[in-house]
């Protein structure tokens, strides 16, 4: 009689959905300035998985002249020289309020990471999804991905623990600490 052959056990294939603008505005909030290395946070995030890419929506800052649109745009074109990482971008939209002033709303970030995130599940470009959002607009399609099977594991900082629908929908939770994101960091502040 023959032994059978060794099961291979291949870990689950990962993909990374990170809703830029509200990990970066969370990050201040939580007095956290320094700078995140995407590539650095993908690579602690996917522990125990294989990593197939992460994701990052965002929109370019509306006004083009200003300094934080250069860095911005500096970060994008770092961002878009990774292997790893697919840059998402949307769009601000101009709006003016009840007395006339003027302001703009991004638009597209949310909808962009929810449809690819769906998209990928059908079309079996991971076996688990991890999101890196603290907004309740993702509920649905993180539904419709775990309707296909895959887990979504839901990554936020300390103080977005307390979105309750995220919580109770995802099969798993991973608190972003301060100390945590220090060991992804580049230094001084940026996107």
């Amino acid at each position: 009689m023959t032994a059978d052959p060794p099961k291979t056990s291949h870990p689950p294939r990962l993909e990374i959905f990170v809703d830029g603008t509200n990990f970066y505005l969370s990050r201040l909030g939580e007095g956290i300035p320094y700078r995140v290395d995407l590539n650095l946070l993908a690579t602690r995030l996917s522990r125990g998985y294989h990593f197939a890419k992460l994701r990052y929506y965002t929109s370019p800052m509306p006004h083009y002249s200003s300094e934080a649109y250069r860095r911005q745009q500096k970060f994008f074109d770092e961002l878009r020289r990774s292997s790893r990482i697919d840059l998402v971008l949307g769009r601000h939209e101009p709006r003016s309020d009840s007395e006339g002033r003027r302001y703009h709303v991004e638009k597209e970030t949310d909808v962009n990471l929810a449809v690819d995130m769906v998209v990928g599940a059908y079309e079996d470009r991971f076996d688990v999804a991890m999101l890196v959002a603290g907004d309740t607009d993702y509920v649905r399609a993180i539904h419709a991905v775990q309707s296909r099977g895959k887990p979504v594991v839901w990554c936020h900082l300390p103080g977005q623990r307390h979105t309750d629908q995220l919580a109770q929908v995802c099969q798993e939770k991973y608190e972003l600490t301060e100390k945590f994101l220090r060991t992804c960091t580049l230094g001084v502040q940026g996107r």
